[in-house]
């Protein structure tokens, strides 16, 4: 009789203490509330920092990984939930890496959509970031500034002239997988050759965003562009340089794209004659599309509908320009052609375009020719030796844009005529004419620098049939 009391006893007690060793489980999970707030479809997300990022079980009382170590894991997730306790709450993400290895509830504010790809690639879908060799890093403001290729960055600020919608739509689509890799991965490796701007101060990373560009008033197509990070990442200092077109041109050009030809600016003067340069290898694309110079490097030829535009680096930039306009004359030295001078712009820095053409017009010789034609990519002047000055007679541009509202170009004349006010004295360009019109953008006109001086003289004295 007492050993049964005592077994009861015993089983009694051990079925206290069972109790009580599980109540504080009970006890946590009753004080921690987890609730549904928003279900979507399966999306990844990734770390939005290099700093601590737990992972938490769902009685919040412990930290089952920490993100800081799998920056590159792609965590997936459907739903995002309240966690409530008796002395705090918080919007979490229940998330899960493919494998499974890690799951559990993530901070809302420490995760971003995003999706690693191997290789170094990263995509940020709600920033409108197609691909990126940088990951996303929040900085100390929490402002995600020019990381977001939306809102007020949404628009490119790096496609000038007057945009074609038809010569546009072919560039305005999301490039296949493969070719953002290979833009990125030709980038990532610092040509020093490439133009100043694809090597753009520190040049800590590149990018591929979608940017509106307008073709009208409130009408616009979004078209794949190059970004480079000038900065650390936690800065966002994202800097718009380059259709991605372009760029996947240049790539795909072989030996890593070294240049075909070089010129040095203290030697040579070149620049693409009538002024067109063009973002797209499609001279239709964009109109009144005016460039200056120099040339510095050629990278191909043969691009565009017609084989007939090259892939330059015009002035730090990388453009397309017609082949048959690129334009080179010493800049050093007046050059004599066909019984006339040329003299070239300068493009050396700290060197005065004045006290760069009065060095070089001392130097032609007037008992070889008494005419000389001061070029530029817009057109030239042509000026006669009388009376031992040089007297201005007339001009002839390319791209007024008076006289080139769309994808044509125009030929204009204008009479030089000397104007005086008190010590001063200059030539001005008086009534300016069309003397012949090219229907397409890319039209050859350097031919017309050439024209001997008896092509103008018509134009010259009102004679509006000279051709």
């Amino acid at each position: 009789m007492n050993k049964s009391i005592i077994l009861t006893g015993a089983i009694t007690g051990l079925a206290a203490i069972s109790m009580f060793a599980v109540q504080p489980a009970t006890s946590v999970h009753a004080k921690t509330k987890i609730t549904t707030n928003k279900t979507f479809k399966k999306t990844s997300f990734l770390p939005n920092s290099g700093k601590n990022i737990y992972v938490w079980n769902a009685a919040y009382n412990k930290k089952l990984h920490n993100l800081k170590n799998y920056p590159r894991t792609n965590l997936y997730s459907t739903k995002r939930v309240t966690i409530k306790t008796h002395n705090y709450f918080g919007s979490y993400y229940y998330v899960h890496s493919a494998n499974n290895k890690i799951k559990g509830y993530v901070w809302h504010g420490q995760l971003i959509q995003g999706k690693y790809y191997k290789g170094g690639f990263y995509s940020y879908p709600t920033l409108n970031v197609l691909l990126s060799n940088r990951a996303f890093r929040r900085g100390a403001s929490r402002n995600i500034d020019q990381w977001n290729a939306s809102g007020i960055y949404s628009s490119s600020a790096r496609i000038h002239g007057k945009i074609n919608q038809d010569g546009i739509s072919r560039f305005a689509k999301i490039p296949s997988f493969s070719d953002q890799k290979r833009a990125l991965n030709f980038l990532k490796k610092r040509h020093s050759y490439l133009p100043e701007m694809l090597n753009y101060g520190n040049h800590n990373g590149a990018r591929i965003i979608m940017r509106k560009v307008y073709y009208a008033p409130k009408h616009w197509v979004r078209v794949p562009m190059i970004g480079i990070l000038n900065g650390n990442a936690t800065s966002g200092n994202w800097e718009e340089i380059n259709a991605f077109s372009a760029v996947l041109d240049l790539a795909k050009l072989p030996n890593g794209a070294k240049p075909i030809a070089n010129y040095d600016v203290n030697q040579v003067s070149v620049m693409p004659f009538g002024g067109r340069g063009f973002d797209f290898a499609d001279p239709n694309a964009q109109v009144a599309t005016y460039s200056n110079g120099p040339i510095t490097h050629v990278y191909g030829n043969g691009f565009g509908p017609n084989h007939n535009l090259s892939l330059v680096d015009l002035n730090r930039w990388l453009r397309y320009v017609p082949t048959s306009n690129i334009l080179k004359l010493s800049n050093t030295q007046p050059t004599l052609k066909d019984g006339i001078w040329y003299v070239a712009p300068t493009f050396q820095d700290n060197v005065s375009y004045a006290v760069h053409q009065s060095k070089i017009l001392k130097l032609i010789d007037t008992s070889k020719s008494q005419y000389y034609r001061r070029v530029s990519s817009s057109g030239f002047t042509q000026y006669h030796y009388e009376n031992g000055n040089w007297q201005s007679q007339y001009q002839v541009l390319f791209n007024n844009p008076t006289f080139n509202p769309g994808n044509q170009i125009h030929m204009t004349f204008a009479k030089s005529v000397l104007k005086t006010s008190g010590n001063d004295t200059w030539w001005s360009s008086e009534n300016e004419r069309e003397i012949q019109s090219f229907n397409d953008n890319d039209t050859e006109v350097l031919p017309y620098l050439y024209k001997p001086v008896s092509y103008y003289d018509g134009f010259l004295n009102g004679d509006e049939s000279a051709s």
